[in-house]
């Protein structure tokens, strides 16, 4: 037993109908792409507000500037910035003194877990010790020891490899 349902479109109302249903899906092909566009105020960043306060942040952001390894230190501040092959940055006595050496190719010892620098002129000596290490003012635990020798005042400190 076939079944013929009734045409509830003639055939020749058949291309007003197609009309009518591309324009509605122009419709909400357009409403779609107005509210794709629109951020709900209801949404939360994924990630909180920068906060340049923050010690981890510097140390970000030294990576985003191609440090390849940083250190600090205290009594007085002091800080450490190595460039793979561009420079060796010093600043010392609280931020007041900013010396940049060419970087240097180190000296590594593996067995002993300890890198050394030597600038060219001798005046600084940079040993980095694969051993921990906690930051005296912030309590921060680093996994390497650092030891500054600029000329003959000795510098120490914690940090960390940023690659």
């Amino acid at each position: 037993m076939n079944t013929v349902w009734p045409r509830l479109v003639s055939n020749n109302d058949r291309c007003g109908v197609k009309q009518r249903m591309r324009s509605m899906v122009y419709v909400l092909l357009a409403a779609l792409a107005v509210a794709g566009c629109t951020t709900p105020e209801h949404v939360k960043s994924p990630s909180p507000p920068f906060d340049e306060s923050s010690i981890n942040n510097v140390w970000h952001k030294a990576k985003l500037r191609g440090v390849s390894f940083r250190a600090i230190g205290q009594e007085p501040g002091w800080l450490l910035e190595i460039t793979t092959g561009s420079e060796i940055l010093l600043v010392t006595d609280y931020g007041e003194t900013r010396t940049a050496y060419p970087y240097v190719e180190p000296e590594v010892d593996q067995e002993h877990r300890r890198t050394r620098f030597v600038t060219g002129d001798g005046n600084v000596e940079v040993l980095i010790e694969g051993k921990d290490c906690q930051d005296v003012m912030s309590g921060e635990q680093f996994a390497v020891t650092v030891t500054v020798r600029l000329g003959e005042r000795p510098l120490a400190g914690c940090g960390r490899a940023l690659h």
